[in-house]
């Protein structure tokens, strides 16, 4: 009873506060199911209903779109208003963006072809070789920044649809992804996920996905969607999404 009283308050507060609010933009690149487009044509997914259930919260119009990465980042830095729904908080990407809040997290493999027979124990391994990820994603810079060359051993695409095909008709020796959507993006792809295998897992790599807004977005807008998606959190409608999408619930070493 008391933690409906404290969520009633919290929401007439934010209703109070972002009625007269412009419009915000949600934006992220295609990734089943984080977020998606569907067969409607209309953006989908569990942290377009996490999104949608912070916004009940706030009143806050909003639209949604899906993209490719790189465009993204283009529109999430040159548009006051727009929020991307998942980002990476990197060292370098600190300072350049408003972070509302964690909403999920990434495992990050070097994954192969079981057929491949190279001898590839670390990353550094892989620079004898191609590896692949996805241009605008913070792999891309983190590849870059361990000594990896477009090109010489850097393969760079815009959709993980691309990156697949390119592993299994052996164009690169290894990607770099999220394994969390692995499998998903496979059958999506038309590929047999029974033919991949998790080679190296780095254990320094960012984990946590965030909501992050250009920097420019109004103070009171950020506070306002920083603090429903405290509110969703604690009233279980959170978790009530993630396992409505049968996604694996953040452990202790990923806690949000």
């Amino acid at each position: 009873m008391y933690l409906r009283v404290v969520i009633s308050a919290f929401v007439f507060m934010f209703c109070t506060a972002v009625n007269a609010m412009s419009t915000v933009n949600f934006i992220a690149e295609d990734l089943h199911p984080y977020h998606f487009k569907n067969e409607n044509g209309q953006a989908d997914g569990a942290l377009v209903d996490i999104a949608k259930a912070v916004l009940k919260i706030t009143s806050l119009n909003a639209k949604f779109e899906i993209m490719p990465m790189a465009r993204a980042f283009h529109e999430l830095e040159s548009n006051p208003n727009t929020i991307l729904l998942s980002l990476l908080k990197t060292p370098t990407r600190t300072n350049n963006f408003k972070w509302l809040g964690s909403v999920y997290f990434t495992d990050a493999y070097v994954v192969s072809l079981k057929s491949n027979k190279a001898q590839a124990t670390h990353l550094n391994h892989t620079k004898f070789y191609k590896i692949g990820t996805i241009r605008g994603y913070s792999s891309a810079k983190y590849l870059k920044q361990m000594g990896f060359k477009e090109d010489k051993n850097l393969v760079l695409v815009s959709y993980y649809q691309q990156l697949w095909q390119m592993l299994y008709k052996k164009r690169i020796d290894f990607a770099l992804m999220n394994t969390l959507t692995l499998e998903n993006e496979l059958k999506m792809s038309g590929l047999d996920p029974n033919l991949i295998t998790k080679r190296i897992h780095l254990d320094d790599f960012p984990s946590t996905l965030y909501f992050a807004s250009n920097k420019m977005l109004e103070e009171s807008t950020a506070n306002a969607l920083s603090q429903a998606l405290v509110i969703i959190k604690k009233s279980g409608e959170y978790e009530a999404i993630l396992n409505k999408w049968k996604l694996p619930l953040p452990t202790t070493a990923n806690k949000l």
